[in-house]
């Protein structure tokens, strides 16, 4: 941010990314001077210095990455600051490939306004998807980061998120980016095949499954959404776009079923706050697992219904 204290006005010049997570620390300034002449004149600053502190700002995060560990050390960083090129205080933001989102943070915060109706579509699918389904409304339905075998294929299907409304629903985000209709073809026909395996195949954990892909088309031929729409149907995959993301999240809202947690779990079969011996007999003979860490499933979907329906006293 280049600061004006005489008149207590600042303009964004550049932004900041810093990743624990990614073990990445990256930066972007704004090349040219235009945006700060036109907010406070041709000669409100030396242009050439300005310029010299942007790059002096730069060259400093890349020399000292290696010993950015925490979020105190970059605020610690915020605190040295003193000429007119000046660090805000760090503010959260979700994280999924730093270089990415670090473009759309640049074309958001720094980038002229009149660029602003191009932000939406530069920012990754997979973190518009992740707003969408990881709102307090939705959250509670969802389980994240999991690892499905596709038989036909003989490989490993990761999702980032899936829930459970009948069927166990695996979201999958694909982009199709500046590609033939041919390529697009083939990429559709192949997410066609997991989609068709893992709904004939009951799998021995998540049972009756069903693939949804979020897919955007960036650049392709209209005709495209509806050749891959076409070829889902077919293979009884759900298809839904960013523009229908809602629909998405209605859905889960209105028919998803909550994942059973650990407490309730123990609560239910042991009335104990110490239910490690009780979950691994149970895991051993296969009627648990445990989808994320603190968390328990049962392997029969919906089991957990059927017991309390079966033994209400529980």
């Amino acid at each position: 941010m280049f600061t004006q204290i005489a008149q207590a006005e600042a303009a964004n010049v550049g932004v900041v990314l810093f990743s624990p997570e990614h073990g990445s620390l990256c930066a972007r300034m704004m090349k040219s001077n235009h945006r700060m002449r036109k907010f406070f004149g041709e000669e409100a600053d030396n242009y050439q210095h300005l310029n010299a502190m942007k790059d002096s700002l730069a060259e400093r995060l890349q020399i000292e990455k290696a010993e950015f560990k925490a979020l105190s050390d970059l605020q610690s960083f915020v605190e040295t600051r003193a000429n007119k090129v000046i660090l805000t205080q760090p503010k959260a933001f979700k994280v999924f490939e730093p270089e990415a989102d670090l473009a759309a943070l640049y074309q958001e915060l720094v980038a002229d306004p009149v660029r602003q109706s191009t932000v939406r579509a530069a920012l990754p699918l997979r973190k518009r998807l992740d707003d969408v389904l990881m709102e307090p409304a939705v959250k509670p339905f969802m389980q994240t980061n999991l690892k499905v075998e596709v038989s036909v294929l003989k490989e490993t299907l990761e999702v980032p998120y899936a829930f459970q409304n009948g069927r166990f629903n695996l979201i999958q985000p694909v982009e199709f980016s500046k590609e033939s209709e041919s390529r697009i073809k083939n990429a559709a026909c192949r997410y066609a095949v997991e989609g068709l395996s893992l709904h004939r195949h009951r799998h021995p954990i998540y049972g009756d499954l069903q693939l949804i892909v979020v897919a955007e088309f960036i650049d392709s031929n209209p005709g495209a959404i509806h050749m891959v729409r076409g070829i889902f149907i077919e293979s009884e995959v759900q298809m839904y776009t960013p523009d229908s993301l809602g629909e998405l999240r209605q859905e889960i809202i209105a028919h998803g079923k909550f994942p059973p947690a650990s407490s309730t779990i123990s609560y239910g079969l042991c009335q104990s706050n110490e239910p490690t011996p009780f979950r691994a007999k149970l895991i051993q003979k296969g009627m648990l697992f445990s989808p994320t860490h603190g968390d328990m499933a049962f392997t029969v979907p919906l089991f957990d219904e059927f017991m309390l329906r079966a033994m209400p006293k529980l």
